[in-house]
């Protein structure tokens, strides 16, 4: 028996990301020789080492940095190169050792200092062997963990943003020259690949939620592994695979049970499903390698990945590393149960957040990457593996929460919606039915979303952006005095800042500090939203939460000097 697919509602959107062809870059002269370059390395770098000769006979200052040998500190420079693209792959039981990720929370760091820098700007390199056509023999799943790092980075400090680039390119020296060209050509594009039969860059492409083909789904005799527990989400892909006849059940969860689980037990079973609950770590690899050999012989359907962690939005080291082991070490460990057990599917449930970029989101996203990661890497073998990386979703888990719901709240005022959990359970059940390893799913209403300033600025997600009016108070700004800009700029974000808020615009003091006023990560995202639209002006999130002293009247006579600087 293999799984139907109910009517999927038509503001449901499924986005794929495309590689495209285009001409080799070309560096602009005098480029390399007018700014300092930081090569940074993981571990030694063949394409690094070759990077360093090219930019040097291009007749430009360069500094090597071993970043697993130093703290990075005091390397001067305004362009940064940070290459993992020789890091060793992850396997088995280096999960176990935290150490394992040092250079995950490196480039997190490295990020965070590259904002901090005026001028400076990062690119990150990869060798995942999984992007393009051509396929490497070693796979580095674990490396899409920087490239949605590097998206948040784009959302949040767009300034000192350069790009992402995979290197597909057998010769290192090929490897770094062609490199280089990309780095010295000026060029917008910041997801590239780069191969052997030339360059590619990256787009994301949007299209209706296609019907699930039948005859393509999971046998529904055998065993279905489901981690995340058995509330939320994760309990509402248990209770979908009860009533498509799903026979038996292993649900993974660190939580013992308590009334709310059990309860939700009794009701899979009363739909017919025998079901077993183990308390387990799905990130802790001696536990999954004796999940795998006890369920030896046994004939595995699919493996549903959901597992997170609480508090999963928080950009904390400690979240971070948290969310690494739930969410990222789970996939890969249960990415090789799914293998050894020759299971017939695994789908595994990441973020928009990874796909899209979103600001104070970093860690979350980042962590949730590695999944699509996974599947690519299962792409192709016995495994039909797919990631999904979902937009908001309403109703239950996280969407449930307060947190969750100002956050959607927010994205749902860009014209991003909110997901139901019917809308999840089509998508699941198409996504099956292909054969396409990373999916994210969405809805809005119309053509395009309402868009995110970063949308505009990328262009892996120019097909995405509506053309929408910014600089709407532009007009009027110009016509008054010197002395009223500023002022008038404080009434016009102080009145979205009240409404945000839900204060009267009078109760808004131009005068204190934003933090004080009550302003959160969430609410200086849709701050800087609604700036980007009035006054046409990116500012960068850590402009409005790290200056303790902001307030609306500094920041709006920053505004005015940025509005005349671009005049």
């Amino acid at each position: 028996m293999t799984m139907g697919s109910p009517h999927a509602e038509d503001s449901t959107r499924i986005l794929t990301r495309h590689w495209e062809r285009t001409d080799d870059f070309a560096p602009r002269s005098g480029t390399a020789a007018r700014t300092g370059w930081v090569v940074r390395t993981w571990g030694p770098s063949r394409c690094a080492d070759a990077l360093v000769t090219a930019l040097l006979t291009e007749g430009a200052e360069v500094t090597l940095v071993r970043e697993d040998a130093s703290t990075g500190g005091g390397a001067r420079g305004e362009h940064h190169v940070l290459f993992l693209d020789e890091a060793v792959p992850l396997t088995g039981l280096d999960l176990a050792d935290e150490g394992s990720w040092a250079w995950a929370h490196a480039a997190v760091r490295l990020c965070r200092h590259v904002a901090s820098l005026p001028g400076a700007r990062l690119w990150i390199v990869t060798r995942t062997g999984l992007n393009g056509p051509a396929r490497g023999a070693v796979t580095r799943p674990e490396q899409d963990f920087v490239w949605a790092l590097g998206r948040c980075h784009a959302a949040e400090s767009p300034e000192s943003w350069g790009g992402l680039v995979d290197v597909s390119i057998d010769d290192p020296r090929v490897a770094g020259r062609a490199l280089a060209d990309y780095l010295l050509s000026g060029s917008p594009e910041d997801e590239v690949l780069l191969a052997d039969d030339g360059p590619s860059v990256a787009r994301l492409r949007a299209s209706l939620l296609p019907p699930a083909a039948s005859g393509h789904g999971v046998s529904m005799d055998r065993l279905h592994l489901v981690s995340g527990g058995a509330l939320g989400l994760s309990f509402e892909i248990e209770r979908w695979l009860a009533g498509r006849g799903a026979k038996r059940l292993l649900i993974l969860g660190r939580t013992p049970l308590d009334d709310d689980r059990k309860r939700n037990l009794r009701r899979l079973e009363s739909m017919g499903c025998a079901v077993d609950h183990e308390v387990l770590d799905v990130g802790d690899p001696r536990s999954v390698r004796r999940l795998t050999a006890r369920l030896r012989g046994e004939a595995v359907g699919g493996v549903f990945h959901l597992a997170s962690h609480p508090h999963a939005t928080s950009a904390t080291p400690e979240q971070t590393r948290l969310l690494i082991g739930a969410k990222a070490g789970g996939a890969l460990l249960l990415g090789e149960l799914a293998e050894e057990l020759g299971a017939e599917a695994m789908v595994l449930f990441s973020s928009a957040a990874a796909t899209l970029g979103s600001p104070g989101q970093t860690g979350y996203a980042a962590a949730n990457a590695v999944l699509d990661g996974v599947a690519r890497r299962l792409h192709g073998g016995r495994v039909r593996a797919v990631s999904i990386a979902w937009g908001p979703v309403g109703d239950v888990g996280f969407g449930a929460t307060r947190e969750g719901a100002d956050l959607h709240e927010v994205w749902e005022r860009l014209g991003l919606g909110r997901l139901t959990v019917g809308q999840v359970l089509s998508a699941v059940d198409m996504a099956l039915s292909q054969d396409e390893p990373n999916l994210s799913v969405v809805t809005w209403e119309g053509s395009t979303p309402g868009t995110p300033p970063w949308f505009r600025q990328r262009p892996v997600l120019e097909a995405l952006s509506a053309v929408e009016p910014v600089g709407l108070s532009l007009e009027h700004l110009a016509e008054l005095a010197d002395e009223q800009r500023v002022q008038y700029i404080v009434q016009v974000v102080g009145k979205h800042l009240a409404n945000m808020l839900n204060r009267a615009p009078d109760d808004i003091d131009p005068d204190r500090p934003l933090l004080r006023l009550g302003i959160d990560s969430l609410i200086a995202l849709e701050l800087l939203f609604v700036i980007d639209r009035e006054f046409a002006v990116r500012l960068e999130l850590r402009e409005v939460l790290v200056d303790l002293d902001a307030t609306l009247r500094t920041t709006a006579g920053k505004l005015d000097e940025r509005v005349r600087v671009a005049r």
